[in-house]
């Protein structure tokens, strides 16, 4: 364990948006139980932390909603991006068994100006994916600003989703529904 923690010092230390990624994606590993044994609630705390320590909520939120972020008071910017972490986080934590068996092939990054795309082949139970983190570099190191899943953008998906449930019922449903989504994920855990 203890090599494993050095090891992911001297990675994160080299400074590219991929080994940011890679980094994060080795943390996750070693913080996982050995197979077959049970995720105690701090560990399932301590990883979660991990999957989200890496990503730029406030930014993701922002590019989602666009003009209806500045059109929010404060209040409900911060109770927005505390729901939306909560279940990014929970979301996050799903599968954990699968990141045991889970192939990741890194491929080379790609800079489009102020952004990094690292795209990646997941392979996990049979199945490949595409999944591309754009990064940005800014104070805090390293952060996802957005996640392509087979050529889908996450931030597009929420831009339609969070759109239609303010528009339809208005930005404390929307925070009500993210922290109810949350729940029911954990509590199927």
């Amino acid at each position: 364990m203890r090599t494993a923690v050095i090891l992911l010092l001297l990675v994160g230390a080299s400074g590219s948006a991929t080994d940011a990624v890679r980094s994060r994606d080795a943390e996750i590993r070693a913080a996982l139980p050995p197979d077959g044994q049970a995720l105690t609630e701090a560990g399932r705390q301590k990883i979660e932390g991990i999957v989200s320590r890496i990503v730029d909520t406030r930014a993701i939120l922002e590019s989602a909603l666009e003009k209806r972020w500045t059109q929010m008071t404060e209040v409900q910017r911060r109770r927005l991006r505390e729901a939306f972490e909560h279940r990014f986080r929970v979301s996050g934590t799903a599968h954990l068994d699968t990141w045991r068996k889970t192939r990741i092939d890194y491929l080379p990054e790609e800079r489009k100006g102020e952004l990094v795309r690292v795209p990646t082949r997941i392979a996990a139970e049979g199945e490949e994916s595409d999944v591309t983190y754009v990064l940005r570099d800014g104070a805090a190191g390293w952060r996802i600003v957005d996640i392509v899943v087979d050529d889908v953008s996450t931030v597009e998906n929420y831009r339609a989703s969070f759109a239609r449930v303010i528009s339809r019922e208005g930005v404390e449903a929307l925070i009500d529904r993210l922290n109810r989504g949350a729940d029911a994920k954990r509590k199927k855990e």
